[in-house]
């Protein structure tokens, strides 16, 4: 088996951040509005007074998890540490594994976990067999995050109180040889994405920003596994804006859409505010991170004259004016 130290300079990808939370021009259109009037209707009965702003530090998995997964992929190094940048890779480079402490994220992915085999005697692929059903991935998920630590607390929840998930799936389609007739949408894998919680505030988004993506394929085999679990630890402890400042915000532009329902911001005339909850924004595994700042995520109405439009918007959520230590 092939082991390789990975240089750290092709890690460096740079999310950009303001001193007051995260820079979104760069990946969502930006809001801006000719001055409407904006009413604020959101529930103010459960808004924090303060959120944490965390400081990025090199992460350390727990040997024990690590050398599971090389297990699977069945290197036979042995490691002592994660402290360092680890790569490894079988011989047809079919199956690796990365670990990289210094942003926090993992990628192990074995190809033919799947049943991507394809007999060139007889001309067929390889049959489908135990791939798990939704809920048993997401048991297996659950089961497997354990061993880093990871539980049902530190991923991301629904308001009711329910774990916040998004399946996904592999397919292919094929004439089978064996019946004689074409197969659409035959599932050859499937997933889950876990979105990561602290201090009971959700990271944002969908993918591994701030979580983990786990695929099976045939067997329950592990096909792909991403991890982004930053250490993050406590930096400031920051006033959260209040209404008028958030309010404040938008009207100066600092708001952005997100691809929800997308509109021409210039011509509304009148945005009415109806719910407005913290969220955390982290970056890609691959992309340098200091600081995981907070934001709002703005749920909103917008009056066009003629027409209305449910609208979101990301938002700086906290005050320029002071903070707390």
């Amino acid at each position: 088996m092939k082991k390789f130290w990975i240089s750290l300079i092709g890690f460096v990808g740079g999310l950009a951040f303001a001193s007051n939370g995260p820079a979104f021009e760069s990946s969502f259109p930006k809001f801006q509005v000719n001055h409407p009037e904006i009413v604020w209707a959101a529930p103010t009965n459960q808004s924090r007074a303060a959120l944490w702003v965390y400081k990025v530090m090199p992460q350390n998995f727990p040997v024990a998890a690590i050398s599971k997964l090389m297990a699977l992929g069945s290197f036979t190094n042995e490691i002592v540490t994660t402290k360092d940048p680890l790569y490894f890779a079988n011989e047809s480079n079919t199956c690796n594994l990365v670990v990289q402490p210094l942003q926090g994220w993992i990628r192990y992915s074995d190809y033919y976990a799947p049943p991507n085999h394809w007999d060139r005697t007889n001309h067929l692929w390889e049959q489908v067999a135990g791939v798990p059903d939704n809920a048993k991935v997401e048991k297996l998920g659950l089961k497997f995050l354990k061993q880093f630590g990871i539980g049902p607390a530190d991923l991301a929840q629904k308001a009711n109180g329910y774990l916040l998930t998004f399946g996904e799936k592999q397919t292919r389609g094929y004439f089978d040889r064996r019946r004689g007739k074409y197969i659409d949408d035959e599932v050859i894998a499937r997933g889950v994405f876990f979105n990561r919680r602290i201090d009971g505030v959700n990271f944002a988004g969908i993918g591994i920003g701030g979580g983990c993506e786990i695929m099976y394929g045939n067997h329950a085999k592990i096909a792909d596994f991403k991890l982004v679990w930053r250490n993050l630890q406590p930096y400031e402890h920051r006033q959260v804006a209040s209404p008028d400042e958030i309010m404040q915000q938008i009207r100066e532009g600092k708001a952005v859409m997100t691809h929800k329902n997308l509109v021409k911001p210039a011509e509304i005339k009148r945005m009415t505010i109806t719910d407005c909850a913290p969220l955390y924004m982290s970056a890609d595994g691959e992309e340098t991170q200091d600081f995981v700042y907070p934001f709002a995520q703005v749920e909103a109405v917008a009056d066009f004259g003629y027409t209305n439009a449910e609208i979101q918007l990301y938002c700086p959520i906290l005050s320029t004016n002071t903070f707390r230590q």
